[in-house]
């Protein structure tokens, strides 16, 4: 958090969590909009070290 925020920062601790949940729900409104199936990344949450872009699973 200290690389996007200033380390000295005293917002709520909850910030980062609010904005990768937007993040995720923009994503997925995005693909809503596009002609046919889309396969979108999955971001997982690593907690206490940040998180990870997954690519999609493969197609059965």
């Amino acid at each position: 958090m200290a690389r996007v925020w200033d380390e000295h920062w005293f917002g709520p601790t909850k910030t980062l969590d609010v904005t990768m949940a937007s993040l995720r729900r923009r994503l997925r409104e995005a693909a809503a909009g596009l002609p046919g199936p889309v396969r979108l990344p999955q971001i997982t949450t690593l907690r206490g070290h940040g998180y990870r872009l997954e690519a999609s699973p493969p197609a059965p």
